[in-house]
């Protein structure tokens, strides 16, 4: 397997750990909106996660024709959220690191674009992709074959690091290669249920470890 030569990184919960605030948030509105018990709520978002919100609502409540009101409330209140988030000094060390040794950094995230965009715009990072509503731009072969065309690069040369077995699955479907960041929201098995070889770290930093 050739070394990688593109690291392509999830955003929420891999590069900043934002997952359990938003978990609180989207809970509290499933609770209000639909009457779902919290912690089922709460859980069904880790389930659905590494999805745009208004997809994981989609396919929690399919009978609803409201979700797409919720989502907006959602999207609302991340705007305000979002401007109190910054990336911690070792993260953004170790991106650097990894670009002044010759590898593209990206960001591909199913956050709304214009957060991702933001967000990462004085961080050491080549590109930065998010989630487009109007046009369904978001993580998976539309991110990929974008990276593919702007830096020339065969996505047999990338890595996407990301921090949910919905990650896996997409790295799978789209033929990358991937390994899992371990947080508080998912165990190894649950990765594994999904890629029984699945290459799992706890820390970022081992991501060096994957570059030979």
């Amino acid at each position: 397997m050739a070394a990688p030569a593109l690291l392509a990184f999830d955003l929420d919960g891999t590069l900043v750990p934002t997952m359990e605030d938003y978990a609180d948030k989207a809970a509290d509105l499933m609770v209000e909106t639909f009457g779902t018990p919290f912690a089922e709520a709460r859980a069904a978002y880790f389930r659905t996660s590494g999805l745009p919100y208004e997809q994981q609502l989609a396919q929690l409540y399919p009978d609803r024709v409201d979700t797409p009101d919720v989502a907006a409330r959602f999207e609302d209140w991340k705007d305000g959220y979002l401007d109190q988030v910054s990336l911690d000094p070792a993260v953004q060390g170790l991106l650097a690191g990894w670009r002044s040794a010759g590898l593209k950094v990206a960001i591909s995230s199913n956050n709304l674009e214009i957060y991702v965009s933001r967000l990462a715009r004085d961080w050491p990072v080549d590109l930065a992709l998010g989630y487009r509503p109007d046009d369904g731009f978001g993580k998976g072969e539309a991110h990929f074959a974008m990276l593919e065309q702007v830096t020339g690069l065969d996505r047999a040369r990338f890595l996407f690091v990301g921090d949910s077995p919905n990650d896996c699955r997409i790295a799978a479907r789209c033929g990358v290669r991937f390994t899992g960041l371990l947080t508080a929201a998912f165990v190894p098995q649950d990765f594994r249920a999904v890629d029984a070889a699945v290459d799992l770290i706890e820390n970022l930093a081992e991501v060096s470890d994957r570059l030979a």
